[in-house]
């Protein structure tokens, strides 16, 4: 059972990475190979580590060495990559598909001496580390399989900032760095093509207006601190409209269209409550909600962003996304990029492998990992299946693409 999964996840990593590398060279395709390769079965970014699990006859410190390098160089390997995989990407999704964005943290509290490294919020403790931040995207395609588009870390310390290949002299603020990495998807797909589905922290004016001018259709999680104007010209807090809203209604899902002060583009707030929560959910879009029909599609778009949830805790666990030794800066960013796309090659399989997921979860009946996420029972396995036949397991994956 486990020479089967290698052998056949084995063929659709090459597939994967034919699609990746396509108009890359050879040494840059090897690279991007043996790396993809080594962080699935690692469980960290240690360079080192990643390394240990080549199958090639050079030394562990010469593979290390190579991957550092590669890494450090100025190339447009990571924009050649994500347009590559993108456009593959893009057959599988739709104008309704779901994109979740998404902040998180990569929490780097005895790190000294790495570049541009920054105080963060440390989600997990609530206290402020030393660390990085990280922009998150994930989409849904039409099978309902999660995947994830970028990943993208960024320091508001840094001079300059790297956004793929190019590079800006002067720092840029966290709203900047959202836009600028938007506008890169943007150009891959197109203006209005899918729905992406932002929470809280998205909820600022800075954010909004340029979504409206980008013609972006968004579901944003409201704090409720907003003012909206009413299409009678009232002027009302937000928080307060859904409350009259539900105090008339009775019901448990409420909308009602409305304006931002100063725009003619009407937007519509969609409000439900959640059990074991006092406060509703205040969600903000620019796609009509008229009736409970469309308010409800509104809701379930935005519920299906827990998925991302699981996903970057999985990034962190399985893959080690906070477990890297890289000091320089832009080094570090085309990492946890690349970390990325290891995780894009288990939804990869998922979709071409059709037999898969049972064989997985047949073979894991007993694992005491959650059988509901997808990409911990599927790298469980594979890690198992590796360790039993040590490094020849993976001389199939690591071929010349």
């Amino acid at each position: 059972m486990n020479n089967n999964i290698l052998s056949t996840s084995s063929k659709v990593f090459q597939e994967f990475i034919g699609h990746l590398t396509k108009d890359l060279t050879k040494p840059t395709g090897k690279f991007i190979t043996e790396l993809l390769c080594g962080m699935l079965f690692s469980y960290n970014l240690v360079l080192t580590n990643v390394a240990a699990r080549v199958p090639q006859q050079t030394t562990i410190t010469a593979i290390a060495k190579r991957f550092r390098r590669h890494l450090a160089d100025d190339w447009s390997v990571p924009e050649l990559l994500l347009s590559n995989y993108l456009r593959w990407l893009r057959g599988r999704l739709d104008t309704d598909s779901l994109f979740i964005v998404d902040l998180t943290d990569l929490a780097k509290p005895y790190a000294k001496k790495m570049e541009n490294i920054a105080l963060v919020r440390d989600g997990d403790k609530g206290t402020l580390v030393t660390g990085y931040w990280c922009m998150e995207v994930y989409a849904i395609d039409k099978e309902g399989i999660l995947w994830p588009v970028i990943l993208w870390p960024y320091s508001l310390e840094a001079e300059g900032q790297f956004i793929l290949r190019s590079t800006t002299e002067n720092g840029l603020s966290e709203n900047d760095q959202i836009l600028k990495i938007l506008s890169i998807l943007d150009e891959h797909f197109c203006e209005g093509f899918g729905i992406w589905v932002f929470d809280r922290g998205f909820d600022r004016i800075n954010l909004i207006e340029p979504f409206l001018a980008s013609k972006r259709h968004f579901i944003i999680r409201q704090r409720g601190d907003r003012t909206v104007v009413l299409s009678n010209g009232v002027h009302i807090r937000l928080s307060d409209l859904v409350e009259h809203l539900f105090s008339e209604s009775g019901d448990g899902l409420v909308y009602k269209k409305l304006y931002l002060a100063g725009r003619k583009k009407p937007l519509y707030v969609v409000a439900y409550h959640t059990a074991g929560y006092d406060q509703p959910v205040i969600l903000l879009t620019d796609m009509v909600a008229e009736n409970l029909e469309l308010s409800g599609r509104i809701r379930r778009g935005y519920l299906r962003r827990w998925d991302c949830e699981p996903s970057m805790q999985f990034l962190k666990s399985k893959i080690g996304l906070e477990r890297f030794a890289v000091r320089r800066y832009k080094s570090m960013q085309r990492l946890v990029f690349l970390a990325g796309l290891a995780m894009a090659f288990l939804s990869f399989m998922q979709c071409r492998c059709k037999g898969i997921r049972q064989r997985v979860n047949d073979r894991l009946r007993y694992c005491r990992e959650p059988k509901l996420l997808w990409f911990y029972r599927l790298v469980i396995a594979l890690q198992e299946a590796f360790f039993d036949r040590a490094k020849t397991g993976l001389r199939g994956w690591c071929k010349p693409p």
